[in-house]
């Protein structure tokens, strides 16, 4: 463990007392014999491929959830607060992984996370839901944003591609594994329960827990044996010293900000008066407010901002990182009632919804994996981020026609397949750049704000995508639908409703919802046109140049994001 302050001092004996180290627990791999690095490195691939099957399952049997509680049309909510625990958790478990130590945090988040499949799996109520969804998100942010600090501290900038590529392809086989079971957890027989989706929550924690034992046990083993070896006494600090490393009034007001802005999106249609209800409009207004305060209290009052004015100050950072939000807007947009939609306009099964939508996430992983080998191999990464983007770009422009109802199969295929290869490329690209212009000991914080910014995304996407599905789908199901219907039921409760319709009825349906579906494509190809500007201002990065000398030594915008402080001290 390194990039520590040390008070070196005699013992009574006047031998040598151990070093007391202040804060950081970076990971220092030249104290591991490469037998070490391989199991752990295989540690964190398992870990990976159970959160990737968790994901996939939790994914693929979300709508029916929602569904059975008569809450489709607010289903997109469980996401977006998920995302905005994220966007207020990552900095926390960034800051704690650097005082108390990587494997200790990863086992607290666990425990949370397993938590969360509890509630889930035993709730009785769409709110019970929602709780169990609170903990889940608590625990998974922390697994999720630290496992790839864990990749950064421990890869050397020219391999990081390909390590953050490995760790996405056992989603390749989880991605079958989990589609496998879908349909059984979302078709039950005439003599079974309509709640067998419950042995879902339990087959996902039970591969959770593998994971993150397989994950720990190196760990641990590792971060014990660097103490011993260095023989350090760690400093304690206290709760106050804590929350103002973890910046926790900056964290309150994003949270609020989020929380109050988004939401009413989803949620406004549950009020009398919709939008016309003062209630709404104060939650609006109270958000702005909040966000307002944010930027005034990060860039006047604290000295440890959630989002580090200095990575913003760097130009190819602040491409990198915006590319990044920019991404999990268009994908939660794009994705949040895709399988629903396809389940409702193809009259096919959640599980055949999902593997038609699985060509998106497979060519992403192939297409990582082959791009980290490139740049591993012509030492470079910022043409892989034009490249990826200017795809991106042509696939998402395919969706719109693509995702019509009338359109084929293999069209919809197409079009998933040539925006996930586009979204991988850049992906991969732009995750080496920001990671890699950055000082070692600043890689943590980076990661941490890529993961808030990742959460900012998805919550933002997920509140456009739930606004038009309960604000703009109404008013196309009344211009399409000539006979009478049940608006609740044909929002809340499609998988039941549906069904049932006369054809003529139904047709006109589910033309409405594929007037929702373009809308939502094309918002996303707007959007795509941010991502195309940032690439514009990344610089190139050398991948065989050490972290602390990467770019320039002077005061500009480029130069490597350090600690003034820190060195001062």
């Amino acid at each position: 463990m390194e990039i520590e302050h040390k008070d070196v001092s005699l013992a009574e004996d006047g031998s040598k007392a151990p070093e007391v180290e202040s804060y950081s627990r970076i990971l220092d791999r030249s104290l591991w014999t490469r037998k070490e690095f391989l199991i752990l490195s295989a540690g964190v691939l398992i870990q990976a491929c159970a959160y990737s099957f968790e994901a996939n399952l939790y994914f693929g049997i979300l709508n029916y959830v929602t569904g059975y509680f008569t809450a489709s049309s607010i289903g997109s909510i469980l996401p977006t607060i998920l995302e905005i625990l994220k966007a207020a958790l990552v900095p926390f478990y960034i800051k704690i992984s650097d005082v108390v130590g990587r494997a200790e945090s990863i086992s607290i988040a666990m425990f949370i996370y397993l938590v969360g499949f509890v509630i889930q799996g035993t709730s009785r109520s769409f709110v019970d839901l929602a709780v169990g969804q609170i903990f889940y998100g608590m625990g998974a942010t922390g697994v999720m944003a630290l496992t790839q600090v864990l990749i950064a501290d421990t890869t050397r900038l020219i391999d990081r591609g390909i390590m953050f590529a490995l760790w996405d392809v056992p989603g390749l086989a989880s991605i079958f594994m989990a589609q496998a079971l879908i349909d059984p957890l979302t078709i039950p027989k005439k003599d079974e329960s309509k709640d067998k989706w419950r042995m879902g929550f339990l087959a996902m924690g039970l591969v959770s827990l593998v994971g993150v034992a397989v994950l720990l046990t190196p760990l641990w083993y590792l971060q014990l044996k660097a103490k011993r070896t260095k023989n350090r006494v760690f400093q304690r600090r206290s709760v106050r010293w804590l929350l103002h490393e973890f910046d926790a009034i900056g964290a309150l007001l994003l949270t609020a900000g989020m929380s109050l802005t988004l939401l009413p999106l989803i949620l406004a249609n549950t009020y009398e008066g919709n939008w016309k209800n003062g209630a709404v409009i104060a939650m609006i207004c109270s958000g702005v407010a909040s966000i307002i305060l944010l930027v005034i209290w990060e860039t006047k009052y604290t000295d440890r901002p959630i989002m580090s004015m200095k990575i913003w100050a760097n130009r190819t950072a602040f491409g990198g990182l915006v590319i990044g939000l920019v991404f999990a807007i268009m994908n939660s947009v794009n994705y949040q009632y895709f399988t629903l939609y396809l389940n409702v306009s193809r009259g096919i099964t959640f599980g055949e919804a999902l593997l038609l939508e699985r060509g998106y996430p497979v060519v992403w992983i192939v297409c990582q994996l082959i791009t980290a080998l490139l740049m591993k191999r012509f030492k470079t990464c910022r043409p892989f981020v034009w490249i990826g983007i200017i795809i991106h770009v042509l696939g998402v422009g395919l969706m719109i026609p693509a995702r019509a109802p009338s359109s084929s199969d293999a069209f919809l295929v197409i079009s998933q397949a040539i925006a996930g290869g586009g979204a991988g490329i850049a992906n991969v690209a732009s995750s080496v750049a920001v990671t890699g212009i950055v000082d070692k000991k600043d890689v943590a914080t980076v990661v941490g704000v890529q993961q808030v910014l990742a959460s900012v995304g998805y919550a933002v996407g997920g509140a456009l995508a739930g606004g038009v599905w309960t604000q703009y789908l109404p008013t196309r199901l009344a211009k399409h639908i000539t006979s009478p219907y049940d608006e609740n039921l044909a929002l809340n409760d499609p998988l039941e409703y549906i069904p049932n319709l006369d054809p003529v009825t139904k047709s006109q349906l589910v033309t409405a919802y594929g007037d929702s579906q373009m809308l939502m494509s094309i918002i996303t190809c707007c959007i795509a046109v941010i991502a195309c500007i940032c690439t514009l201002m990344m610089k190139h990065v050398d991948l065989l140049q050490d972290q602390p000398n990467q770019g320039t030594q002077d005061e500009s915008a480029d130069a490597p994001i350090v600690d003034e402080k820190a060195t001062r001290e």
